[in-house]
């Protein structure tokens, strides 16, 4: 084989998550961690499980980055994101006229991962044949390129990952037992962030402050009835919805302060329960809506009593009351 190029290593590991980036307050997520660790200083093929946005990849850089491997390449392959037809070639490179289209010889991830990791993702979702193929290269570290004649060997470590029942797909024949056998040397399980409500307030934080440095702004702080909301959802998308909603927080909320609505999560404006006193009495609601019409209609009163389906006196009177401060912008009817 070529001899090992340091960029690919920069290439192949353009975020280099750690295990000190990992942050948790959950005793089974810190066992998990620790598990991971002490994994990370041998060879052993690891196999991560758990659902999608768990931070199964985000681990898996972690375990590079704290082995023997570190200075070698990190090269994750979403191996279900993968037309079955080019699989071969993406895993294990092709020679040039292998195939219409190969105007030159291309190298595999096999052969980029050389002296460094491979995390093999959605791993259960292989073809049977794409399993054998990769049963031989794991287990004696050679292959042939697609349309290729010579054996390579290369110099692996295999970190496999999915977010499927893989043991049952093994009972089913889906997935070769033998390749099952050889990935699972240790398996770490990494929980839902359902089963770690604790992390949420902590990742949060966080995220909100990514956000808003990204945004170009000061990082906004959670009202008590977001934080409420945010840790009541059964966070079916995981670490990663988490992250997106407060991506999203941070470009809805218009203050300092990021409220229940500006999360945009299901069911979120209709529970009392997560809402602060005061804001849903009838009173409250009734100062929102004639707010909103005279920003609506620039503080045209005639045109807000229209929308509004009240008389001149009685919006007068609720003005009044609410203490609502207005200006009618431009001319026109007052």
């Amino acid at each position: 084989m070529t001899a090992y190029d340091p960029t690919l290593s920069e290439t192949y590991r353009a975020i280099g998550v750690t295990f000190e980036d990992l942050w948790t307050r959950d005793r089974a997520m810190r066992d998990v961690l620790a598990r991971a660790r002490r994994a990370a200083g041998s060879d052993v093929t690891l196999l991560l499980l758990g659902e999608n946005g768990t931070g199964k990849n985000l681990l898996a850089q972690a375990i590079h980055n704290a082995s023997p491997r570190a200075e070698g390449p990190f090269v994750p392959v979403n191996c279900s994101a993968i037309p079955p037809g080019l699989l071969e070639s993406e895993l294990f490179g092709h020679e040039r006229g292998a195939f219409t289209g190969a105007e030159k010889a291309r190298r595999g991830k096999f052969e980029l991962a050389d002296r460094g990791t491979l995390l093999l993702d959605e791993v259960a979702d292989l073809s049977r044949e794409a399993q054998a193929k990769i049963l031989r290269a794991v287990e004696y570290r050679e292959f042939e390129r697609v349309g290729g004649e010579e054996t390579l060997r290369t110099d692996v470590r295999i970190v496999a990952a999915t977010n499927t029942d893989i043991r049952a797909r093994v009972e089913r024949g889906e997935f070769r037992a033998d390749l099952f056998y050889r990935l699972h040397e240790v398996t770490i399980e990494v929980p839902p962030l359902r089963h770690r409500r604790g992390d949420v307030a902590l990742l949060a934080g966080r995220f909100l402050a990514e956000a808003a440095r990204k945004a170009g702004r000061k990082a906004p702080a959670l009202a008590p009835a977001a934080l409420r909301a945010l840790e009541r959802h059964d966070w079916p998308g995981n670490v990663r919805e988490l992250r997106s909603v407060l991506r999203r927080a941070v470009t809805a909320c218009a203050g300092d302060r990021v409220e229940v609505a500006d999360l945009g999560l299901p069911g979120s404006r209709l529970e009392p329960a997560l809402v602060e006193p005061g804001d849903w009495s009838l009173a409250a609601a009734e100062r929102r809506q004639i707010e909103n019409v005279l920003e609506l209609t620039r503080g045209r009163k005639k045109e807000a009593c229209r929308l509004l389906g009240i008389s001149r006196p009685t919006l007068d009177r609720k003005i009044e009351e609410h203490r609502i401060e207005w200006r009618e912008d431009g001319a026109g009817e007052s």
